[in-house]
């Protein structure tokens, strides 16, 4: 096998961890021994040990812990992240490589974390271990689009979706919206819920449909183990909304909820309402949920709030489900933007997938390269 092979197989392994890690990014990690696998491991969930000290315990496992050390002792070492250099909820794996006497250390790329950024590299460095950072970068920074993110942009990672119809209607004219898109479009849907921290409407979605923004998907469905827990995102209205019969789904459940408006900050139980002076709140919300570990959001809409995003350019990805239906003139449009003044000035997105379901079709956009 080659060193593409070895990093390749970090980031298949680092993928294992995508439901449990965030807001923590996706690792992997190989150990290898005179070309040879000798042990492997992925973050596996927040707060829990990282990809290298899982890869350890696993050569560990495998060959006891009086021979595994003798092996590592000299290995390469495969991570599609830099190492962690400072302890937070666990040790700084960096110190961990270095106990154990690699002797070269592949990454994709550095953290962009500004406190670990190069400082991991720097310590392998100068205990004598050979680095290489960069193999397979693109793949390992896509892998990790909502890490980065939120490092670079003090925000969560937000992703759009709309359901609509062929000429871009997501309701009728009397508010009728169930259902446009097909069994199939709505069960993805609920998987794009699965690997996000938080679900977000806004005030007028929440009163008219009364949503219960949970994932509604088997362990089987979501590739989880019998006795794993499906975690049930945060639910996030932006606007003030009061308890009341009209959307008791959203406060049903045991899901944190957060509220943003420019009423009265409070908290009670799982709800925490969060207040704000300025008219146009948007952009400091979605840092102070940051601040509370949401770092990933799915904004389901309606047009409004789907339309502030867009116009606050506060979005990283935009999901499009269409049906082959036509639902006609008068019937509400997915949004409802000011022209730009000129083609060439328009928002211009990156199409990164094109998938089907049925006759439904699923279209993935990018509002930005990381």
């Amino acid at each position: 096998m080659k060193d593409l092979d070895f990093m390749a197989r970090a980031i298949e392994l680092a993928k294992k961890g995508q439901l449990k890690v965030q807001p923590n990014p996706m690792v992997g990690c190989v150990i290898v021994k005179n070309n040879k696998i000798i042990g492997e491991g992925w973050h596996k969930e927040y707060g829990k040990d990282h990809a290298e000290v899982n890869a350890i315990k696993n050569c560990k496992k495998k060959f006891g812990a009086k021979k595994a050390i003798k092996l590592i002792a000299g290995s390469s070492v495969y991570v599609n992240l830099e190492p962690c250099s400072i302890e937070k909820n666990t040790p700084p794996c960096s110190n961990t490589l270095i106990e154990h006497q690699i002797k070269k250390l592949f990454c994709g790329t550095l953290d962009p974390n500004p406190k670990i950024n190069g400082r991991g590299i720097k310590l392998l460095k100068k205990a004598g271990i050979e680095t290489n950072v960069g193999l397979l970068r693109d793949k390992c920074k896509e892998l990790n689009r909502v890490f980065f993110t939120n490092q670079s942009k003090s925000r969560p990672y937000i992703i759009l979706k709309s359901a609509q119809s062929l000429d871009g209607k997501i309701a009728l004219k009397s508010g009728e919206s169930n259902w446009i898109t097909n069994s199939e479009s709505r069960k993805n849907s609920h998987y794009i819920r699965s690997r996000v921290k938080g679900i977000l409407v806004g005030r007028n979605t929440a009163e008219q449909d009364n949503p219960s923004l949970t994932v509604r998907l088997t362990r089987d469905e979501l590739g989880l183990g019998k006795n794993a827990v499906i975690e049930q995102p945060a639910k996030i209205v932006l606007g003030n909304l009061k308890k009341s019969k009209k959307v008791s789904k959203i406060f049903s459940g045991n899901s944190k909820i957060f509220i943003g408006s420019r009423q009265l900050a409070k908290k009670s139980k799982n709800v925490e309402y969060l207040q704000y002076k300025k008219k146009n709140f948007l952009e400091e919300f979605l840092k102070d949920l940051l601040d509370r570990n949401i770092s990933s959001i799915l904004v389901e809409g309606g047009q409004k709030t789907l339309n502030t995003f867009i116009v606050n350019n506060l979005f990283d990805e935009l999901v499009l489900y269409t049906a082959p239906i036509f639902l006609g003139k008068g019937s509400k449009d997915a949004l409802n933007l000011n022209s730009p003044a000129a083609i060439k000035t328009a928002m211009r997105l990156k199409m990164i997938k094109l998938e089907r379901f049925k006759d439904d079709t699923k279209t993935t956009y990018y509002n930005n390269n990381l």
